[in-house]
């Protein structure tokens, strides 16, 4: 299909901020994540970007994973996967966002690729920006996986759903985290406060559990 055309259509499907959020924090529970940091600012460049510390991902399956439709629903799952159509960090990404990068770390070895509306447009084509290691250094939140022996960190820029006027934007984007925090607090509960489930993580808004 159209690049252009088929990621703009698919913008508009079904996600509010909370679900859009709350889906990337299930691909980090399916991931086995312990910890999860959703960290934002509404300064300079906005952006919200989530981080765990789950098993991550190699180039090769950070790439597949980036690709729209990446599995099938006849797929065989695991017991742990909540996702069904290879969709959803992508139409949820793209739903509030206009760029999406998505860095991992798995062993030793850190990969990362970006969707970029507006690159995919200009080049009219399915251009997937994929990064060398001195680039992947200079992104935003990579150096926060030398912390982790591995996992995953989703960013989100060029925020262009959370306001239709760029005086609002400071007050809904700060309405919007508001809520989130609280629609997490509501959706994940069992598994925040039952250490003795599987599914047991920390989930942090800007350092505060």
């Amino acid at each position: 299909p159209y690049a252009p055309n088929l990621v703009e259509s698919t913008r508009s499907i079904g996600y509010s901020f909370e679900t859009a959020l709350a889906d990337i924090i299930d691909n980090s529970i399916s991931n086995f994540a312990r910890r999860i940091d959703v960290k934002f600012s509404n300064t300079d460049v906005p952006y919200v970007a989530i981080i765990d510390n789950g098993i991550g991902m190699g180039t090769a399956e950070l790439e597949k994973a980036m690709r729209y439709g990446s599995s099938s629903s006849l797929d065989e799952r695991r017991e742990t996967d909540l996702g069904r159509f290879g969709l959803g960090l992508k139409m949820a990404s793209m739903s509030q966002c206009r760029k999406l990068t998505v860095i991992s770390k798995q062993g030793r070895i850190v990969s990362a690729a970006s969707w970029d509306l507006d690159y995919i447009h200009k080049t009219k084509n399915w251009s997937l920006k994929r990064y060398s290691e001195a680039e992947i250094a200079s992104l935003r939140f990579s150096s926060t996986l030398e912390n982790y022996d591995s996992g995953t960190v989703v960013v989100w820029e060029k925020l262009d759903r959370i306001s239709e006027s760029p005086k609002d934007f400071d007050r809904e984007f700060n309405e919007k985290l508001n809520f989130a925090d609280k629609h997490m607090a509501l959706v994940f509960h069992r598994f925040l406060e039952n250490k003795l489930t599987k599914h047991y993580f920390e989930l942090y808004f800007n350092n505060r559990k």
